[in-house]
């Protein structure tokens, strides 16, 4: 009888279970993704990219497959939708133009800022020869997989079979392990143990090996482990301890991305003459104040992380995305006891008049290193991979990036043009020209046909060996007549430090203005500096209405990997798209300022004392005529 109740009890709690499943999935919950905001504990069953079950026993054993593993309670094609993986779907709407990736090589000394996204002055990948595997093994090293490394692909050099694909992999973000190493991800795309990356970052296992070494017709499926590593190709070993008795790995992970998985890929260190150390400098206040990224930058399942920018809101239909960005957070809807989210504080402003915030955007004052008399030099983790040692990491490696440069933009949120610090680099290219139009040659085109002439050359006797070697002027010119000999219908150009450049009639190069020189800037928001370290603070109108005030007249070098005489300067309002003269005018009114109040509180209080003078007189007036009066009556 007792088993008889306890059978119809389990039942019972089945259905309840299968009911709030259920009930979940209709309200767009997917099944087995929770809606609490505590963590739910990950025990999974890991399976490979065909489906089979991973055991730490098998033979040969493969690396488990994130897109099948978790992909069993997270829709994989929705996370594929984020921001992170979606930029080459050409449906989707570019955003505001953010980071690209930038293409450099040395040796032809080139720069080159690219993306799958449209934005204004970036070049797509396939333009320069980056097709998708190369794309990967180029900038794989900070992307959380995804997009590219999922897509399809004709180069004949690519090897998806033997390194697999690179999945989207959610450990990048979303593990809680104090010892998950990002690093290992580096080092298998290296390797091109795609589908091996996500499991080297893991203490579940180790991999050893390199899809590399081993040749286009080799299958890692069919090789037991013993041959696998007599050959070196990649081998799996996981540790036994990781799963539990029905073979179920468990996974640290959070809902929430710490910062330093943030950081990841997302960190900035300035480099350059007066830059200061990493000691030196202060965190943004937000993280100082114990926020998170994600407390700001938020999403659901579709990764659609908010940038949190003006007019985010407007442009994705969503009006509550308005109070995450910096008005929203500390201005709240507006009212006087209204505070913004998580308790921002309200700022008053004192003394700062209201055109200020009609002109500026709020990182204008608040956000970057503050504006010195000429843009330091800034290294990115995506352009430098500043995680990682090597010789990417002198001060003097390229890319070139300028920050802060403060750019006129248009507010997406209505439409009017404000000031915003921005991070800038000029572009440096080979390319062909016609039509007036520039189409960029890949570096390795270039390689091909001008070997010798771009060769390295080394330091002269008793000359010290440089960190970096800039392409000179003379190479510059070589390469364009090598270029120039293949009859192409088009101009060979190179086009770098703001010029472009091509071949004259006296066998010379000469430089002049070309819309494809032009530099490519995006917004930057982090880091925050505390309100008391903003320009203007307490009053200082001189921190940017000055003869000298870094904000208007510091300067911008046209700085490209090529030797090609001192950069071209330009002086920050040419950006902000102000007249100097009348920015001139202006400052110096700032400049009598002082002599002006010292004439006006003097004239007021010779005023004053006129009027006080002629008051007591007007009363002595009064009393005189109230005195006769009385004696007469």
């Amino acid at each position: 009888m007792l088993k008889v109740i306890a059978t119809a009890a389990l039942a019972a709690l089945g259905l309840l279970l299968s009911a709030s499943t259920a009930s979940t999935a209709e309200e767009g919950q997917p099944p087995g993704e929770p809606a609490s905001r505590s963590t739910f504990v990950h025990h999974v069953v890991l399976q490979d990219t065909e489906g089979n079950k991973i055991t730490p026993s098998s033979d040969p054993t493969m690396p488990f497959s994130v897109r099948l593993s978790c992909g069993k309670c997270h829709d994989y094609k929705t996370v594929g939708g984020g921001w992170h993986f979606n930029a080459p779907d050409l449906n989707v709407a570019p955003g505001r133009p953010a980071q690209p990736w930038i293409l450099v090589n040395r040796r032809t000394g080139t720069q080159l800022p690219v993306s799958y996204r449209p934005w204004p002055g970036t070049y797509r990948p396939d333009d320069v020869g980056l097709t998708p595997w190369k794309f990967v093994l180029t900038f794989g090293r900070h992307m959380p997989g995804g997009g590219p490394g999922e897509m399809p692909d004709d180069d004949p050099q690519s090897r998806w079979l033997v390194s697999g694909k690179l999945e989207i992999n959610c450990l990048t973000c979303h593990s809680g392990d104090p010892a998950h190493d990002q690093v290992q991800w580096l080092l298998a795309i290296s390797e091109q143990n795609f589908m091996w990356a996500p499991l080297a970052t893991t203490t579940l296992g180790s991999v050893r090996g390199s899809a590399r070494r081993v040749p286009d017709t080799y299958d890692p499926y069919m090789e037991p482990n013993e041959q696998a590593a007599s050959k070196g190709a990649p081998v799996v070993t996981y540790d036994t301890a990781k799963f539990d008795a029905a073979g179920h790995a468990y996974f640290n992970t959070v809902h929430k991305p710490a910062p330093a998985r943030c950081y990841f890929c997302h960190t900035n260190h300035r480099v350059g003459p007066g830059a200061p150390e990493k000691w030196e400098t202060d965190e943004d206040v937000h993280l100082a104040a114990g926020l998170a990224c994600a407390d700001c930058h938020r999403s659901g399942l579709d990764h659609q992380i908010t940038r949190n920018y003006e007019g985010e809101a407007e442009a994705r239909g969503k009006p509550d995305l308005a109070t995450l960005t910096c008005r929203g957070c500390h201005l709240g809807d507006g009212q006087e006891a209204s505070s913004g989210r998580l308790g921002a504080p309200r700022p008053r402003h004192v003394g700062i008049p209201t055109l200020h915030f009609e002109k500026l955007s709020c990182t204008a004052c608040h956000s970057g290193p503050a504006p010195r008399d000429r843009a330091g030099r800034v290294q990115t983790s995506r352009a430098h991979a500043i995680e990682f040692h090597g010789e990417h990491r002198g001060d003097d490696a390229p890319p070139y990036i300028a920050e802060p440069v403060f750019v006129k933009q248009v507010n997406a949120r209505d439409g009017h043009e404000e000031i915003a610090p921005h991070r800038m680099i000029w572009p440096a290219f080979w390319g062909r020209l016609k039509d007036d139009a520039v189409t960029p040659l890949s570096p390795d085109a270039v390689i091909d046909a001008a070997d010798k002439i771009l060769e390295t050359k080394p330091a002269a006797e008793g000359e010290a060996a440089k960190d970096i070697t800039l392409i000179s002027r003379e190479q510059i010119l070589e390469t364009l007549k090598t270029l120039a000999a293949a009859d192409t219908g088009t101009e060979p150009v190179y086009v770098g430090g703001g010029k472009l450049y091509r071949l004259t009639g006296d066998g010379e190069i000469a430089g002049a203005d070309h819309p494809a020189a032009r530099p490519y800037s995006w917004p930057l928001a982090h880091d925050v500096r505390p309100a008391t370290q903003a320009l203007g603070y307490d009053g200082e109108c001189t921190d940017c209405h000055s003869m000298d005030a870094p904000f208007f007249f510091g300067e911008v070098a046209a700085e490209v990997p090529a030797d090609l005489g001192e950069p071209e300067m330009l002086a920050m309002h040419h950006f902000e798209k102000l007249d100097p003269t009348a920015l001139t005018v202006w400052a110096l009114t700032f400049e009598f300022r002082p002599l002006f109040k010292a004439m006006l509180f003097t004239v007021g209080g010779l005023m004053a004392a006129i009027v006080i003078l002629y008051a007591f007189r007007a009363l002595a007036a009064i009393l005189r005529w109230a005195g006769a009066r009385s004696a007469r009556g």
